[in-house]
């Protein structure tokens, strides 16, 4: 049988590495976003969140990676807008600035007409932010649905904010939005 003796220096030791690890940034704290992603301009890649975040989601650049089996795409896209903390449907009081993200893209196709989609998928990790999503961390989820009305786009999320505007829990519906921030 092997026997283990604890030392106060391994206690501290340990207890030091683990509150290390379970440690997060002074006023940094995690959001739950949730909301649509709604199609402005698929040709010119202009899209609008309503939601959580609220405001206006372009892509930046677009590459195709790959059509068959499962169509794979790569890029990149920036959010300008607010982070609705009241869930009053307004930026007012609440952080904002812009968020860069990069992202990839998977969806199935039945056929190659664009019109055919069976689903689709995105993540959207950040890359950076401005004003107040400076430092900002996190990543997006985006899912297409095709419905009778043409394709829908839910968004889902964690964003880690810094600062001030850290304090107040971030809630509001999940829905939807075509594309992923794709221009299909």
């Amino acid at each position: 049988m092997l026997r283990f003796e604890l030392s106060w220096p391994r206690v501290l030791l340990v207890t030091c590495a683990a509150a290390l690890a379970l440690a997060t940034p002074a006023g940094a704290h995690n959001h739950k976003v949730s909301g649509q992603d709604i199609t402005v301009d698929a040709d010119k890649g202009l899209y609008r969140l309503q939601g959580d975040l609220i405001g206006s989601f372009k892509a930046t650049s677009y590459q195709e990676l790959a059509t068959s089996p499962v169509y794979h795409a790569t890029g990149t896209e920036q959010f300008e807008g607010c982070l609705d903390q009241r869930g009053d449907r307004s930026c007012a009081g609440d952080p904002m600035g812009t968020i860069s993200f990069t992202f990839e893209y998977w969806a199935l196709y039945d056929s190659p007409d664009p019109a055919s989609l069976v689903w689709g998928a995105c993540w959207h990790p950040v890359a950076s932010g401005t004003g107040d999503f400076q430092g900002a961390r996190g990543v997006l989820q985006m899912v297409d649905t095709p419905t009778r009305h043409g394709v829908e786009t839910a968004y889902i999320g964690t964003l880690r904010l810094k600062g001030r505007h850290g304090h107040d829990a971030a809630r509001a519906s999940a829905a939807s939005r075509p594309g992923c921030g794709t221009s299909s």
